[in-house]
């Protein structure tokens, strides 16, 4: 069975890495469309396809249209394609975004278009090698039913796993990813900022905490939650009082921050099973 052809909206690092994905298992690329024309030409020429500011023009030429813009333009894309004709019936069409539902498509499905939402569960930050960035990935699909089964379809081509969220619930799956990724940024900072105080550069403080961050990501793979060590998973109560007298002394937003995740590890500590109920709220009294 011959594969549809596509359109990318939106020269992004997400539009970039479908594109290269769909193209090298077969689906031909018509046209990019981006506000800044080096961008979409970049990407579209690339792959022998046509490069525009344009995206009514890019729409129609395609199959299977992916918008991949921020979420904050979908709306308008989506509209303006409508308000000049440019979907089609039979048309594929699908947005990136993990947040919103595939209803935010309605101008085109009211035109004839099946609408979807494919979210790959990835980080796109800095990645260089785009040839093989989304096997291996899960992508969280919702829409009219002829467009999951596509998009399942399109997620099994690039070597991904693809699973349903229903519309009422993106928002909460977008909050898992971002607290995931996001936040782990946002913890090694912290981290780094501390081992700063000893002296390191941040470039060094963060060389040697990656080590450590890959450990236990490969720990968590084999292990699960059992992946988790320290002094709250063993009951050391000096050790937990310790931190947080040090931390007390360099700023409050570092205690806070120390004692809030504390008390949720004490949640997983407590699913575990490793600590005794009367260690648990000696724990739970330190860090409150």
């Amino acid at each position: 069975m011959e594969k549809p052809s596509f359109a990318i909206i939106g020269a992004g690092k997400v539009g970039d890495a479908l594109a290269t994905s769909l193209y090298q298992c077969g689906y031909k690329l018509t046209g990019v469309a981006s506000r800044n024309l080096a961008s979409a030409e970049m990407l579209a020429e690339r792959y022998a396809a046509q490069g525009s500011v344009n995206p009514v023009e890019v729409a129609q030429k395609a199959e299977v249209v992916f918008i991949t813009t921020s979420d904050r333009y979908i709306g308008d894309v989506v509209g303006q394609i409508a308000h000049n004709g440019g979907w089609y019936k039979g048309q594929y069409v699908y947005h990136a975004s993990g947040a919103l539902s595939a209803d935010i498509l309605a101008a085109a499905k009211r035109q004839g278009a099946f609408i979807g939402a494919l979210h790959p569960l990835q980080s796109f930050a800095g990645m260089k090698n785009k040839a093989d960035c989304l096997s291996g990935v899960y992508f969280a699909v919702d829409g009219d039913h002829a467009a999951v089964n596509l998009a399942k379809t399109m997620v099994r081509d690039m070597g991904g796993y693809s699973f349903l969220v229903q519309p009422d619930q993106r928002v909460l799956y977008h909050a898992a990813a971002c607290i995931a990724s996001n936040y782990l940024v946002v913890l090694v900072h912290n981290a780094v900022s501390l081992l700063q105080q000893l002296g390191l550069s941040a470039e060094d403080a963060t060389t040697a905490l990656l080590p450590l961050l890959q450990g236990t990501v490969d720990n968590l793979v084999s292990k699960g939650p059992k992946a988790l060590t320290g002094p709250i998973v063993r009951g050391d109560a000096n050790t937990v009082a310790a931190h947080l007298q040090a931390l007390a002394r360099l700023d409050d937003n570092s205690e806070k921050l120390y004692r809030q995740l504390g008390l949720h590890t004490l949640l997983l500590v407590q699913q575990i099973g490793s600590l005794e109920i009367a260690q648990l709220e000696k724990m739970s009294e330190m860090l409150r």
